[in-house]
């Protein structure tokens, strides 16, 4: 079956880019599958050929993971809209917008196409009262590339990321081979991983925590390699490196009815700090869907939408769900919300909006609003550095501390906010000019190894695709090698090479192409 490609360079255009515009691709071509069998063929005759192919999710990420920045082939899955597998026992068939997915509403699970967008998949279990809870940004991210990169959000402090929400995958691999995986079902034993490859088997090797060092915090650098794992792990956050999603299986939870949203203003940032640590935050018997930072040069920013924000040091924002009784009394009961006003009293919060969920729109629009007019005031600038740092929650502080020490020596301009109830803190630098530009690449450099130092990861939530950094010495290394050094980016290449001996998909991600292909010619000669 022959796939028409398209080579118009307007319809590749929007393939070429992500959300970043730091990543421009060279494809020559397009390609649109219309079935698993369609994708197949495509990627053996690929591996044949050695045409490299790049998978385009939604275009959501800011990484460049699927910018074809090598050229070749990108192929994206929209046009796949039915699971691939049947509907298994005790599932309906429940159609959105052209998508098709299966519901099992008993057991609180689905199979949905990969192509899916969020969007679609939450107007689909809405009427449900069902939630698929990872709540990335960008709503119209695929749920097959949410997936490849591990996404989370501003609730996976309550919920966790993508990882812990997926019951199945099913996978093309590189060779056109298909894989189902399911949770659990192969796990690893004494660091060995067996991957069934059409009707062959191959075994990869886990490294140990010395050669491959892995964070036990909220991370999504590199693979996850360690023993013990499963072999569905080590798809879930590989961003595209090892193989095609056409099936996902997903858990669900019920629906969120009522939340009360509060943001809380400090004169400092230091109260503001001590208020998220506290055991409101940590060790409380409420349930916080999530608690979100935002430093007083955030604030500044988002008074040009909210004049209303006050000229505070800060500003914390958090969630609670709650249940709502027949006679309109709130549980959890008034004890706990007493602590509460307690604890923003000890920390000496100045004031506080608090916004219903019958106001939900608002609060999506606020937490919109600092990308929005950061976006807007680099227009004509430099353009914005962010960074995606995170690190043990008993070095947060020493953390916090090197991002304003830094920025302050460096004499760059930045905000400072997210995710602090994952200990999990963005800095945009902002700046002005190449030269104030070149500062904040080097600020950015001395606060990744600083994270690192510190038993932390250099990305949290946005993967590392074919980012590059400054090193020590002034050259332009790839991200990750920050984190795992040259070993771990050979062992990344190696476990490639393994599942994808022709070296066609997603070429630079994680690892750059000549350390791809150096692994292969030290493999295959000796």
């Amino acid at each position: 079956m022959t796939i028409k490609p398209i080579i118009d360079k307007k319809e590749l255009q929007k393939y070429q880019e992500d959300e970043s515009s730091a990543f421009h691709g060279t494809a020559t071509e397009l390609i649109l599958p219309r079935n698993e069998q369609e994708l197949t063929e495509l990627l053996k005759s690929a591996t044949a050929t050695g045409t490299l192919v790049t998978v385009s999710g939604g275009g959501t990420g800011i990484t460049g993971s699927r910018c074809p920045i090598h050229g070749g082939q990108v192929v994206s899955t929209e046009n796949i809209r039915t699971p691939q597998t049947n509907c298994p026992d005790g599932y309906d068939v429940v159609s959105e917008q052209g998508y098709t997915v299966y519901l099992n509403r008993d057991a609180k699970q689905a199979i949905a196409p990969g192509s899916i967008a969020l969007s679609i998949l939450d107007g689909l279990l809405a009427p449900e009262q069902l939630l698929y809870p990872p709540d990335p940004t960008e709503m119209s991210a695929t749920l097959g590339g949410t997936v490849a990169t591990n996404a989370s959000g501003a609730r996976s402090f309550y919920y966790g990321p993508t990882r812990k929400w997926i019951t199945s995958l099913r996978v093309v691999l590189p060779t056109g081979d298909i894989l189902p995986l399911n949770a659990g079902a192969s796990p690893s034993k004494n660091q060995q991983l067996t991957v069934p490859v059409g009707d062959q088997t191959v075994t990869l090797t886990i490294p140990d925590s010395q050669t491959y060092p892995m964070p036990t915090i909220k991370n999504v650098a590199g693979l996850y390699l360690k023993d013990g794992m499963d072999l569905m792990d080590l798809f879930i956050g590989s961003e595209g490196l090892l193989g095609c999603i056409t099936d996902v299986g997903i858990k669900l939870t019920d629906r969120i009815q009522h939340t009360l949203t509060t943001v809380a203003w400090f004169d400092d940032l230091e109260q503001a700090l001590a208020f998220v640590d506290s055991g409101v935050s940590h060790n409380s018997p409420l349930k916080f869907l999530s608690l979100e930072l935002f430093d007083s040069h955030s604030l500044k920013f988002m008074q040009q939408k909210y004049p209303d924000i006050p000229d505070a040091g800060a500003g914390v924002l958090f969630e609670l769900e709650y249940d709502q009784n027949d006679d309109n009394t709130i549980y959890p009961s008034s004890v706990f919300l007493d602590r509460i006003a307690r604890e923003l009293r000890t920390y000496e919060s100045t004031s506080n909006w608090v916004i219903p969920y019958s106001n939900r729109e608002d609060i999506r629009l606020f937490r919109h609003t600092l990308p929005e007019v950061v976006n807007e005031y680099m227009r004509s600038r430099s353009g914005k550095l962010g960074t995606d740092m995170a690190v043990p929650h008993d070095r947060l502080s020493e953390m916090i501390d090197a991002y304003i020490s830094v920025s302050q020596t460096e004499n760059v301009p930045y905000v400072m906010f997210g995710h602090i109830g994952e200990d999990h803190v963005h800095l945009n630098y902002l700046p002005d000019d190449e030269a104030a530009s070149k500062r904040a690449k080097k600020a950015y450099a001395k606060l990744a190894a600083t994270a690192v130092k510190l038993g932390g990861t250099v990305s949290a939530e946005h993967g590392v695709g074919k980012k590059q950094i400054l090193n020590e010495s002034g050259s332009m290394i790839p991200y990750l090698e920050i984190m795992f050094g040259q070993t771990g980016l050979k062992v990344i290449a190696g476990i490639k090479h393994q599942l994808d001996p022709a070296l066609i998909l997603n070429v630079g991600n994680m690892v750059p192409k000549e350390v791809l292909e150096q692994v292969k010619y030290e493999k295959e000669a000796g």
